[in-house]
């Protein structure tokens, strides 16, 4: 009896800590799967339209997300910055100029110098921090990285975070002429699907608030019903 308690003390302690998911590159990928909390995330960089609209529907639902933005985007909106940044939502990086790291096919293969890489994501830190934020989350561009690239920022004190995997929420930057695009209603019945099967305690849920105008079908403009739906489940959102 006296060492099967020693054993629960030892074993109940650690159950209850915080439990992210990090995938084989080093980056988190779903954050605290103790708790019912989803994480809505959204990037930006050479389009804008949407991100009014997500603001206005975040400040309606008392919502507070996390928004990766690249240095082109800081540069062209920065009033939509200091906005998101004053309304409590977190702002962090997603490199400079939207650069792809590495090859899509051969993922080890970097496309850039190191040193390049590094003062991509080096100069989009700089365009936040004269704004006077201080963000210690990177999101990579294309949300496409390596071992390396996650070096690279850590480097740069910069911890690498991605969307979670399941959903096809991430296809929402798709149009109609591309082969691989996807309808928003397919998404969102791909959201709820996953739920149902597998809950998304800590989940990353991934929107693209700006896409090419020739998607009309903007996931974006759905927010609302995704955030009622999930509530209804019992979810809770925070930002990261």
């Amino acid at each position: 009896m006296i060492r099967t308690l020693f054993i629960l003390v030892l074993v109940l302690p650690q159950s209850l800590h915080a439990q992210n998911i990090i995938d084989r590159h080093g980056a988190i990928i779903r954050s605290d799967t103790l708790k019912k909390n989803i994480y809505l995330c959204f990037t930006g960089h050479d389009f804008n339209e949407g991100f009014d609209h997500v603001l206005q529907i975040l400040g309606k639902q008392d919502i507070r997300a996390s928004f990766f933005l690249t240095g082109d985007f800081i540069q062209n909106n920065t009033a939509l910055v200091k906005t998101m940044a004053k309304e409590g939502h977190y702002v962090g990086t997603h490199s400079d100029r939207h650069l792809l790291y590495c090859d899509w096919v051969k993922r080890d293969s970097l496309l850039y110098p190191v040193d390049v890489i590094e003062a991509d994501i080096a100069e989009n830190l700089k365009k936040l921090n004269d704004l006077g934020i201080h963000p210690t989350y990177f999101m990579p561009p294309y949300e496409w990285y390596n071992r390396k690239i996650v070096e690279i920022a850590r480097g740069l004190n910069q911890q690498t975070v991605n969307f979670s995997p399941g959903t096809r929420s991430n296809a929402d930057y798709t149009s109609p002429e591309m082969s691989n695009y996807v309808a928003s209603r397919d998404i969102l019945e791909s959201i709820y699907a996953y739920e149902e099967l597998h809950g998304m305690n800590g989940f990353h849920l991934l929107i693209h608030p700006g896409t090419s105008p020739l998607r009309t079908d903007k996931l974006y403009l759905h927010l609302d019903e995704i955030i009622n739906e999930l509530k209804e489940k019992g979810y809770q959102f925070s930002k990261l």
